[in-house]
């Protein structure tokens, strides 16, 4: 639904009162080669911050 579809709906409603839409990246897949001991390390690394492993690399990569 878009901002003109909300106002015609809703006159009351402001376009200050409806959140801009995000400029997204698409995720891409890519594989990366890492020893069995590496996957654990990054597994658990990422199940202590309560994210995936995808979520943590893309972090790093960011912070960067």
């Amino acid at each position: 639904m878009n901002k003109e579809e909300i106002l015609k709906m809703n006159p009351s409603v402001t376009t200050s009162n409806i959140p801009p839409k995000r400029n997204r990246e698409t995720k891409e897949q890519m594989s990366i080669m890492l020893t069995p001991t590496q996957k654990k390390k990054l597994r658990k690394l990422a199940n202590d911050l309560g994210i995936s492993a995808s979520e943590l690399i893309g972090y790093w990569i960011d912070q960067n």
